[in-house]
């Protein structure tokens, strides 16, 4: 069943509200209060949060209609100290009377309810890391860099999401556990533009034809395949990945298929460099777009990695569907694979689409379709701290790429609400980078690492383990 995720946020938002505050004040002001009773005002934050919980017997149990009561103690008590003046001192005033109602309301949790404590106190002490990355072209190179920091800090995601450019770097992240940035630079420094991308006829099936053809099995395959030597599917990973993609309904095509495929033909000459400006490949990418989107009912959201059926795809067709922008980039799976052609015939089916494009035009900053899937029980623990990294946010000292980030910012906001950090790179290589060089990668992931670090001590600090309230 899926979980009504606006709702969820609704009644949990207040409490989000609290402990983010509980954290600024004391690292603003570091020694005036005992760590210990910081996590214990923390604890009880928590606790009156408390919606579905997953026990050790593998059962969601649900606290929430029986936390109603305190859940309203805790945040009228709480709120008007650290919402309304900044105290932490105030709100440490409430603390004695707030953690004896904490420990008797746990206590009847553990009597009444089929949940075990070791399950309960896992729940309330640890904030599982989950990470969102948006869509932009060579702007997302810098996605590396926060992966890195987070690997130095120790910080582990436990689950990432991605569309087009986020999906390609979330796909890099998510094939190991343990980050392994090697594989990265390693594949930008020996690929090309033109091992990439080819201007070449081609058939197409599932996707959207365009100028340029992206090869990504052929350029990066090799390093998404298993000891077997079998391509990886979403299953395979050592990090649960969800890859956004845009279906097309029939109706949502205005054009025949030729039209899209060689509408930039005209600003792309051989050898990949452009013939006329920027602009002009910026602003027939933003046409086509809005086309698109002036009937979005006939668009719909295509989330790999979130249902069973999904799970079986291979990662690199997924995350090739989410890059291939309309117009500019073709992908699709015309080898001779009769599983994989039979998922996608199943998914086009039960979407009623025809093609799949550029996850952007639907969510090109994928944090709904996390928030959804840790409420949904996929990681086990459901208070998860989700930081979304976008890098087309729109920038009036960059006016070239307004126009585009212009329209998908509307689907931006809507899934800003399920964040906890919301992270715009600043400094980014150019959208239409799309293939850098190790040199280009490496500044990118520098300018990424130098913006997120200040950042850093609030994300640790929400995902350290707290103290139980003994």
């Amino acid at each position: 069943m899926t979980p009504d995720v606006a709702r969820i946020r609704e009644q949990r938002a207040p409490f989000e509200a609290l402990e983010a505050e509980i954290v600024r004040l004391s690292l603003a002001s570091p020694g005036d209060l005992h760590d210990t009773a910081v996590d214990a005002l923390r604890y009880v934050v928590r606790f009156a949060k408390l919606g579905l919980v997953r026990a050790r017997s593998g059962e969601d149990v649900d606290l929430g209609e029986f936390l109603t009561q305190h859940a309203w103690t805790v945040r009228h008590k709480l709120a008007p100290h650290l919402l309304d003046d900044h105290s932490l001192w105030g709100a440490m005033r409430e603390l004695p009377g707030l953690v004896a109602q904490t420990r008797e309301r746990r206590r009847q949790v553990l009597v009444h309810l089929p949940l075990d404590e070791e399950s309960l106190e896992a729940e309330v002490t640890t904030r599982p890391l989950v990470v969102a990355c948006g869509g932009g072209g060579g702007a997302g190179y810098g996605y590396a860099g926060a992966w890195t920091l987070f690997h130095r800090r120790g910080l582990q995601p436990e689950l990432v999401a991605g569309t087009s450019i986020g999906a390609l770097l979330a796909m890099f992240r998510a094939r190991r556990r343990v980050f392994d940035g090697a594989a990265l630079m390693a594949a930008s420094e020996r690929l090309s533009f033109e091992k990439v991308f080819r201007v070449l006829d081609m058939d197409s099936r599932y996707g959207l034809p365009a100028t340029l053809r992206l090869y990504l099995r052929a350029s990066i395959g090799s390093l998404f395949h298993s000891p077997e030597g079998r391509p990886l599917t979403f299953r395979d990973l050592e990090v649960p990945l969800l890859v956004v993609t845009t279906g097309i309904g029939v109706e949502a095509l205005k054009h025949d298929l030729s039209w899209y495929e060689h509408a930039l033909d005209q600003a792309v000459a051989p050898g990949f460099r452009a013939r006329t400006s920027h602009v002009a490949q910026v602003a027939v990418m933003a046409n086509i777009f809005r086309e698109f989107l002036a009937n979005e009912e006939l668009l719909h959201e295509v989330v790999f990695g979130a249902d069973p059926e999904t799970m079986e795809a291979d990662i690199v067709d997924a995350a090739g569907f989410s890059s291939s922008i309309p117009g500019l980039i073709h992908y699709d799976v015309l080898r001779d694979d009769q599983r994989m052609k039979s998922l996608l015939d199943t998914l086009y089916a039960r979407y009623g689409i025809t093609r799949l494009v550029e996850g952007g035009m639907v969510n090109n900053l994928p944090v709904r379709p996390a928030y959804q899937e840790v409420m949904a029980g996929r990681i086990g623990r459901r208070d998860a701290y989700i930081v979304a990294l976008d890098c087309f946010s729109p920038r009036l000292s960059k006016p070239l790429y307004f126009p585009i980030q212009q329209l998908v910012r509307p689907n931006v906001q809507r899934n800003l609400t399920y964040a906890n950090l919301y992270f715009p790179l600043d400094r980014t290589l150019s959208p239409l980078n799309l293939v850098p060089g190790a040199s280009d990668l490496t500044r990118a992931m520098d300018w990424t690492m130098n913006e997120l670090t200040p950042h850093m001590p609030t994300i640790e600090r929400m995902c350290a383990p707290l103290r139980p309230l003994h």
